[in-house]
């Protein structure tokens, strides 16, 4: 190697340009050693120093230099730069402004405190520094890009869209602006324009993992979970995905019930990153979904540990909580969630729930108008206008959605859309339609949207389970029970069954079989033997689906009187209906008979899990929505036997059965 510290910085320069930064490092070293008072080469090993990541050297290489060109601005900006990736902010921002003292027109010192003072969460100021910069040079990239990330951080997303726009149409070429542009779009809303964007980037580069991850946020915003795994998965196959995408890919798994797929990825991450607060928070949904309450707060609890401030793992551990029948305890983790997490919409939803488990109402319906922004959303925004709840459209479309269970509670506020004047249509699934159709005879039923269409008049829209928060908060006020009666002809099709003078108590034991929804709400039939044993009565099913196979597995079966194949079979609940008005009793556990039987103003013993869906209540045998039904619940968390038997003493206490 040279003595002479020039031919040393000149061979270092060749090994920097080269990307060799380490090999020119220690030229630039070997050169201050021989010529301590360079300062050109001091801020070379400085600069150098700073592209390997070495943070606390490079201060030290460029105070070296500041102090023997204490007026030289670079020198500065060297400092600040050293001491920004060094993690002090403040102390950079103060070299940034020094250099910019030294020289207004140097547009590095500029954009470099703009950097510091975002790294403060000083927004707007950075915002200031960097329009500064781009004074001096409007085409400078750099500050154009985190500029518009500044906007974004401050929620001005038209200002975000712009600085995005002008960078595609100065560097066409870089997929990172079409990304950046992409993601703005998305914050926005525009999920077509969001997706074009991201489309564009990955025209020029197919395995952009950013932008893979943009077409997997709109998939998902629209309901496409599949679209979405399939997004993913093209970006964990170009091998630059970091983890927290393989925990999303684990989530999307989990949506679609893919549960033993889940859980076998989610430990594979577990095993690369055992300390993924991410991957443990999931897995312990997992476990929710597959009735590991305990093992899912333990994960919960391990993701704590980690992350005490991560408002998911709080939310997983009231939902663990809740599962083994801590009511209290859960209430307390959602509260700890909101503080961890105040603006995410699943902790806003859940804080919500708890409001309307315990009669807030007006805080309650606004906190759940939240759902609309978890992912994937309930329900598909129709194309025309969103009512306020006091325009007054030539149509207003209500949308139903979530479950059948959901459609039935809030269906009983249409009336008071009548009652306004209104021109009301409500757009609900297909098998639903002859059920409701004459509910209420001035709503126009229908099951596809077809017919109703974006330019004929003034047509506005609103979602079903918003009507509560539009039209009247507190269910003690809203239409009577009942509000839903069966076809006439259906109930003379099944006035045979009151034939026998015995008790007819109905039977349904199994909801929604997801097991995203069913975490503890559904009980076996076998459970419910202690109503077999009661004299005098007849048990009626009333279980749709597979589960109804339980009736042959089961040793009383023989008693259970199951109607023929034909039920239901030209629309939901059109024969169920008509069974459940010559009941005596419906027992059910948390599902949508429960709803059609409080609907119908029918007897119904509801069977709850310890701590209920908030539609339930926290306590208490009587509920607000429904006043023909009795409450029952779990006096531990799983024990369906003890509350059956306690469901058993009531039916016998009813006129008409053996042992009243």
């Amino acid at each position: 190697m040279s003595a002479d510290p020039r031919a040393l910085l000149a061979e270092a320069s060749v090994l920097h340009r080269a990307g060799k930064v380490e090999e020119a490092i220690d030229a630039y070293k070997s050169a201050a050693r021989l010529a301590p008072g360079n300062g050109d080469v001091l801020r070379m090993l400085a600069l150098a120093l700073l592209q390997a990541g070495r943070a606390k050297d490079a201060v030290r290489a460029a105070r070296q230099a500041r102090d023997l060109a204490p007026r030289n601005p670079n020198t500065h900006v060297l400092m600040g730069a050293g001491l920004l990736l060094a993690g002090d902010p403040a102390k950079a921002l103060a070299a940034f402004d020094q250099a910019a003292a030294l020289n207004p027109g140097l547009l590095e010192a500029h954009f470099q405190a703009g950097n510091a003072l975002a790294a403060l969460g000083r927004y707007p100021a950075a915002i200031a520094r960097y329009s500064q910069a781009l004074a001096i040079d409007p085409r400078a990239p750099e500050a154009l890009m985190n500029r518009a990330t500044a906007y974004a951080r401050l929620e001005r997303h038209g200002e975000s869209l712009a600085d995005c726009e002008r960078l595609v149409e100065m560097q066409p070429w870089v997929p990172v602006h079409h990304i950046a542009k992409a993601n703005t779009l998305l914050e926005i809303g525009d999920l077509p324009g969001a997706l074009a964007a991201a489309e564009a980037a990955l025209a020029l580069g197919p395995t952009a993992v950013a932008a893979l991850v943009v077409v997997y946020q709109v998939a998902l915003a629209q309901g496409d979970v599949d679209g979405a795994a399939k997004a993913l998965e093209r970006a964990i196959q170009s091998g630059d995905a970091p983890a927290d995408l393989r925990v999303r890919y684990v989530h999307l798994l989990r949506l679609r019930e893919q549960l033993p797929a889940a859980l076998r990825e989610c430990d594979a991450v577990l095993q690369a990153h055992p300390r993924s607060a991410a991957a443990l928070q999931e897995r312990g949904e997992i476990k929710r979904a597959l009735d590991d309450a305990a093992g899912a707060l333990a994960d919960a609890d391990a993701a704590i540990a980690i992350q005490p401030q991560f408002g998911l793992a709080q939310l997983t551990r009231a939902g663990a909580l809740g599962d083994l029948g801590h009511g209290a305890d859960a209430r307390g983790a959602v509260d700890r969630a909101l503080r961890a997490a105040p603006k995410e919409p699943r902790v806003l939803f859940a804080r919500a729930a708890q409001d309307l488990a315990r009669g807030r109402w007006a805080a309650g319906w606004a906190g759940y108008e939240q759902r609309e922004h978890t992912l994937p959303p309930p329900f598909e925004p129709l194309p025309f206008p969103r009512w306020d709840g006091q325009a007054r459209p030539d149509l207003l479309v209500i949308l139903g959605e979530q479950g059948i269970g959901d459609v039935l509670q809030f269906a009983r506020l249409l009336p008071w859309l009548v009652e306004r004047g209104l021109a009301v249509r409500l757009l609900t699934r297909p098998s639903l339609v002859p059920l409701l159709r004459d509910m209420v005879p001035d709503v126009d039923v229908v099951g596809e949207l077809a017919g109703t269409e974006a330019g004929a008049g003034n047509v506005q829209w609103a979602p079903l389970a918003s009507l509560p928060l539009l039209l009247g908060a507190d269910p003690a006020h809203w239409p009577s029970v009942p509000y839903l009666r069966p076809r006439p002809d259906r109930v003379a099709k099944w006035a045979h069954l009151r034939e026998s003078g015995k008790l007819l108590v109905g039977l349904n034991w199994q909801g929604n079989p997801s097991r995203l929804i069913d975490v503890g709400r559904s009980a076996p039939l076998a459970a419910m033997a202690p109503l077999a044993e009661i004299p005098g009565v007849t048990l009626v099913c009333l279980q749709h689906g597979a589960a109804g196979t339980q009736v042959e597995q089961v040793p009383f079966g023989a008693r259970i009187l199951t109607p023929g194949g034909d039920v239901d079979e030209d629309g939901t609940f059109l024969d169920r209906a008509a069974i459940l008005s010559h009941l005596d009793v419906m027992v059910t556990t948390d599902t949508s008979v429960a709803h059609l039987t409080g609907a119908m103003g029918v007897r119904g013993f509801v069977a709850l899990r310890a701590v209920a869906d908030w539609r339930w209540g926290e306590a208490g045998e009587h509920s607000v929505f429904y006043p023909s039904l009795r409450l029952f619940r779990q006096t531990e968390a799983g024990n369906w036997p003890e509350l059956f038997g306690r469901i058993a003493q009531a039916v016998r206490g009813l006129p008409g059965a053996g042992g009243a």
